[in-house]
């Protein structure tokens, strides 16, 4: 399930299952930026933390 961000509105975010990892994935074009979240964290305020200081970004082609 995808959603959007009032702010955001070029993103398209999710959140994945990776094991037993709960991970918040930014997609934008050919950009993925994703962060691990814990169970309580602020869906919200994790993903605008995301897009504001990505720490690694991977560019498919």
């Amino acid at each position: 399930m995808t959603f959007t961000l009032s702010g955001f509105e070029s993103w398209t975010f999710q959140i994945v299952f990776y094991g037993s990892l709960l991970v918040l994935e930014a997609l934008r074009d050919d950009q993925i930026l994703s962060t691990e979240l814990a169970p309580m964290d602020d869906t919200q305020a994790r993903a605008h933390e995301l897009i504001r200081r990505p720490s690694c970004t991977l560019i498919g082609h």
